[in-house]
Order: C-alpha cells, then sequence, then structure tokens
C-alpha cells in the first residue's frame, strides 16, 4: 500500500503542537484549530508504534566501512523486521544481500553508491529518529486509535522499519508478519534530493503522516470494514462502490495532511470544491445506469491516479471526515462510520447544512435517501 503522495507533505509541520489540543469542543463546533484528532479520547483499543532504526543503520555501516561489518551483516541477516522490508520490495533477502556485500567489497552498484553519498544526512535522519521519535509515535497511535470505532477493540502493534531499498515504487509498504503491522519505509524516495530536502524533523513527521495512513487503513479494512455495512467489494463499480471507497479512503488522507492545513475547509476550499464537482459528476453518472463498464473502469481506475488532488475520492472523504468530527462529534462519526458508506454521508450531508461547506449535488443526495438495504447495485 504506497503512500498517496501530497505536495503538502513536505510543508513544515509541529506535530506536538496538537498535544495542547486533547480537550475539544462539543459536537457543533467546527472552529477549532489543528487537526480533529481527540488524543483524550477513551477508547478501547491498544496501538502501540515502535521505530526499529537498527537494520538501516546496520545498512549504512556496511556501506560506510564501519567497525564490525561481520557483526552488521549477522544482525542483518537475522532480523526479521529487515527480511518483511525486503521482501516488501519484491526481491529475496539473499538478492538482496548479495547485492549488499557485492557493493561493500568494491563492485559497483548505482543504488548502493548513492546511498553512500547520502549517508550523513541519513545518519542524522536517523538519529532523529531515535531521539524524538518515540515520543511523536506514541501520539500517532492515539491518533489512529481516536477514529477507529470501538465495536471490536483492537490490540496492535506497529513497528516502522526505515529502510533502503532498490526496487520498488512506493515510499511506505504495509506488511503483515509474525502478529505485527510492519510498515517498511524507503529512505532514500522519502528524502530524495539531500542537497534539497527539507530538515530531518521534517521528514520524520512526514514519515509518521504516511505511516499513520498506512496502519489506520490496515485496521480498518481487518476490523471494521464488514458485511453487511459496507459492501463486499468495489466489483459493481457503480456508486454504492464509489461511496465506499471515498468514505473509507477519506480518514487515512487526513492523516497525510500536515497540522498546519487544518481545518480543511475553508482553508484548502478551492481545491476541495473542484474535488466534489468531479465526484458528483462521476456520481451522476454511475446513477444514471448508461455508462458502459469498460467506462466504469476506466472511471475507478483514473480516480486513484495522478497527484494528491487529482485523487477525488480521497479528497473528499477527508473533508468528509474533518467536517464531520468537527460539527458532529467523535463518537456520533464513528458510529456512522460503523453503520457504512451511506450512514456517514447522509450524516455529512445533515451536519453540514448552511455551514458553508462542499456538498453533494441534488442528485446525489436523493440517492442518499434510499434506505441501504434497497439500494441499487449494492453487492
Amino acid at each position: 500500500m504506497a503512500e498517496a503522495r501530497s505536495p503538502l507533505a513536505g510543508a513544515a509541520a509541529c506535530l506536538l503542537g496538537v498535544l495542547a489540543l486533547t480537550a475539544r469542543p462539543g459536537a457543533g463546533s467546527d472552529t477549532f484549530p489543528g487537526p480533529p484528532f481527540d488524543l483524550g479520547a477513551k477508547t478501547p483499543h491498544e496501538i502501540v508504534f515502535t521505530i526499529d532504526t537498527q537494520p538501516a543503520r546496520d545498512v549504512l555501516g556496511l556501506l560506510s566501512g564501519a567497525p564490525g561489518p561481520t557483526a552488521a551483516l549477522r544482525r542483518l541477516k537475522a532480523s526479521g523486521h529487515a527480511t518483511q522490508a525486503i521482501r516488501a520490495q519484491s526481491l529475496s533477502p539473499d538478492d538482496y544481500y548479495g547485492k549488499l556485500v557485492a557493493a561493500v567489497a568494491g563492485t559497483p552498484d548505482p543504488l548502493f553508491s548513492s546511498f553512500i553519498a547520502r549517508g550523513p544526512f541519513f545518519a542524522k535522519l536517523l538519529d532523529e529518529m531515535e531521539g524524538a521519535g518515540p515520543a511523536l509515535a506514541a501520539v500517532e497511535a492515539k491518533r489512529v486509535g481516536s477514529i477507529l470505532p470501538g465495536a471490536t477493540p483492537v490490540k496492535a502493534r506497529v513497528v516502522i522499519v526505515p529502510f533502503f531499498a532498490i526496487s520498488g515504487f512506493a515510499e511506505i509498504v504495509a506488511v503483515n508478519g509474525g502478529g505485527e503491522i510492519v510498515l517498511a519505509a524507503d529512505l532514500p524516495r522519502l528524502v530524495g534530493d539531500v542537497s534539497a530536502a527539507p530538515e530531518p524533523r521534517e521528514v520524520l513527521l512526514k514519515l509518521l503522516r504516511g505511516t499513520s495512513a498506512e496502519a489506520w487503513r490496515a485496521l480498518f479494512e481487518s476490523n471494521v470494514r464488514k458485511t453487511p455495512a459496507w459492501p463486499g467489494s468495489e466489483k459493481a463499480l457503480d456508486f454504492d462502490a464509489l461511496l465506499a471507497r471515498t468514505v473509507a479512503e477519506g480518514p487515512g488522507t487526513l492523516f497525510l495532511v500536515p497540522d498546519e492545513f487544518f481545518p480543511l475547509s475553508p482553508l484548502l476550499g478551492e481545491p476541495i470544491a473542484r474535488d466534489f464537482a468531479r465526484w458528483n459528476r462521476a456520481a451522476e453518472i454511475l446513477l444514471d445506469g448508461k455508462a458502459k463498464d469498460a467506462q466504469r473502469q476506466e472511471m475507478f481506475q483514473n480516480a486513484g491516479k495522478g497527484d494528491f488532488w487529482q485523487r477525488y475520492p480521497a479528497i473528499v472523504g477527508a473533508q468528509m471526515t474533518d467536517g464531520l468530527l468537527r460539527l458532529a462529534g467523535r463518537e456520533t462519526f464513528l458510529a456512522a462510520l460503523a453503520a457504512g458508506p451511506r450512514a456517514v454521508a447522509a450524516l455529512y450531508v445533515s451536519a453540514t447544512k448552511g455551514k458553508g461547506y462542499p456538498e453533494f449535488s441534488k442528485l446525489v443526495k436523493k440517492a442518499l435517501e434510499v434506505k441501504p438495504s434497497a439500494a441499487a447495485g449494492k453487492p
């Protein structure tokens, strides 16, 4: 699962400031600043975030000629987290370690050579992860737990493994193993060009935003997204499939936005309004029922392509989540989320009426009046 890359993601953000926002105004108030997560909320969930930097330290040590190469390679091969991070790249550990050893022995390798050149910055970044990382990761764990419905208590250990990928195309990939959710983060892709890279703290915050999004999605899919409240699949490619995708992608997308860009509306009202217009057009085409299967398939594929703002189901879903957490309150939003996509959409319509928030079209609102059990095309 790749991170939805955002032009906002490199902006400076101070995640620690959210600790002062644990007390939220009551339902009906949308004026409070900052992100809408309630860190003071009591939930039945036990979610723990940790960061394992040792594999990345060992790779850097081997490439830079640090003392004890044999011990470093032995630790790497024994590390289950390193193995999962490598397999997340669709590589075998033997292939990865073979190329690593060849690079250490003097056989040029373009990617490993580039890691050596950027080694000092990566070392500073790992220092930041080990210093500030645990406290910031604990905040993210609370955020994730705060917007998971509580009917099914979730107990999860999420391990962030910064690493050096040599294949694949995603910044962050989630893999399950050994009772943990392992989030393999590709440091070179996260950092980009070192000469233009932000400070290590900003890269750490970007990493935590992306891993929080992936963790929430994984926990939601395995614990909340259940039939009959939620459609069994999106294969129908109909209005309910688009709505389900939108509602399911919303909270995860919310994590990707830096703190200073909240509340989303009206600060980012113009691009969000454009995406609502695109969403309404797509929904009306699906409701019309005249589109051919190939057209529907292309529509759903395109909705997940492009840059951050082109992925209109995710943006509309994020706005719905942010608005409802502010206007309806956390408990009401979570109850609707557990009840299914139509419940969330209907709540958004009622909660935002007359508030100046982006709206669904009249045709979409009419479709939402149909009871979920009678929804046409429901899987």
